[in-house]
């Protein structure tokens, strides 16, 4: 299990983070509406603006950008920044966070604000999430002219039913449209660019278009504004492979992290409040950090590397070399792979062993064994 946490301000922690290394970043600011001590800052547009300069530096170019917020007037001109500023970011999609639907588990209660008198609005019972991927198009021209290729030698490789030219390619080079894997395969032929270097990852799922219903997610005790686990999820798994690393800068009660855990990807979270910080650490380590064998042999692992580098294996790496030659396990033997620490420790007891070295080994060498 891969995560990382920084406790400080964000644009100090994102130091710590690889340029080009993220593949989603996925962040809920503060949206600059009073809603907690947090939630008041000067100038805010601008230092917006500023972080997400520097959160750009960190996603790669297949990446995707999603940002909540929830005040219009607001993302107006955050929208309009954007644009100014970072000419390379494309616009995908706002897509509205739907709270009251039928199926909801907390329809009965959003109804009562409906059902008021005097009301003068609507009601908003939503929030909004802006979806950014870069315009990797950039890419392809420089390319083709620095080979010396006429941009009618690729467009003549796919024709009109007719038979005729069309303006696919153009398209493609000028940022208007995205490829598709067939429209790549030319482009590759002729330039060697593959999909993954112009086209932002995306999985569809078929199961949602811009308009998410999501339960409110539960009350959390230390943070007011928790965001629903499964909505991250979906951004997650429709934009990321396992493995891949999730940014979010603005950690709050830490459900991206718990989210890409749940999907087997690596969150790097940061937060600047010390209580939070705290509370996101203690859940993980809690909920999602297993004590299960393979974090038990971590050390035996590090010891074997270190030995195999210095070429001076000791007695017990060479015991368990020995051993994971040997052509098969033994069918009674216990597998002592699947146990924990606790576990560990009482068979220790009724095999009168002393400490649990032994058993660790054992349980190494099965591990290997799989």
């Amino acid at each position: 299990m891969n995560y990382k946490l920084y406790n400080g301000d964000c644009l100090e922690q994102l130091d710590n983070v690889e340029n080009k290394s993220i593949q989603t970043i996925l962040i809920d600011p503060p949206y600059n509406i009073k809603k907690d001590t947090w939630d008041d800052i000067p100038n805010y547009n601008e230092w917006m603006l500023n972080v997400i300069e520097k959160l750009l530096m960190k996603m790669k170019d297949n990446g995707s950008f999603f940002m909540f917020h929830n005040d219009m007037p607001i993302i107006s001109r955050l929208m309009v920044g954007i644009e100014q500023r970072f000419p390379r970011l494309k616009f995908k999609q706002m897509i509205v966070w739907n709270k009251r639907f039928n199926e909801s588990k907390k329809k009965g209660f959003l109804d009562g604000f409906i059902v008021r008198k005097h009301l003068t609005n609507w009601n908003k019972m939503a929030e909004y999430i802006l979806f950014y991927t870069f315009d990797n198009s950039y890419k392809i021209k420089p390319r083709r002219m620095e080979l010396k290729i006429k941009a009618l030698d690729i467009s003549k490789e796919i024709l009109s039913k007719n038979g005729n030219l069309t303006g696919w390619y153009s398209n493609i080079e000028t940022g208007k449209n995205f490829p598709t894997r067939e429209t790549m395969k030319p482009i590759t032929k002729h330039l060697g660019l593959e999909f993954e270097d112009i086209v932002p990852k995306y999985y569809n799922l078929r199961t949602h278009h811009s308009v998410w219903n999501y339960d409110m997610a539960k009350r959390c005790k230390i943070h007011v504004t928790p965001k629903p686990l499964d909505l991250l999820k979906n951004i997650i798994l429709h934009t990321t492979d396992e493995g891949d690393k999730i940014l979010d800068c603005f950690g709050g009660s830490g459900t991206t992290a718990y989210a890409s855990l749940e999907t087997n990807r690596y969150p790097i979270i940061i937060e600047r409040d010390p209580k939070y910080f705290s509370y996101i650490k203690n859940t993980i380590e809690e909920k999602y950090h297993k004590k299960g064998i393979p974090e038990i042999v971590e050390e035996i692992v590090e010891k074997i590397i270190k030995e195999i580098i210095e070429e001076q294996p000791s007695e017990e790496i060479e015991e368990i070399a020995e051993e994971l030659t040997e052509e098969e396990q033994s069918s009674e033997e216990i597998d002592y792979s699947k146990m924990k620490v606790s576990e560990l420790k009482k068979e220790c007891k009724n095999q009168k062993i002393k400490g649990y070295s032994k058993l660790k080994k054992k349980a190494l060498i099965q591990l290997l064994k799989k």
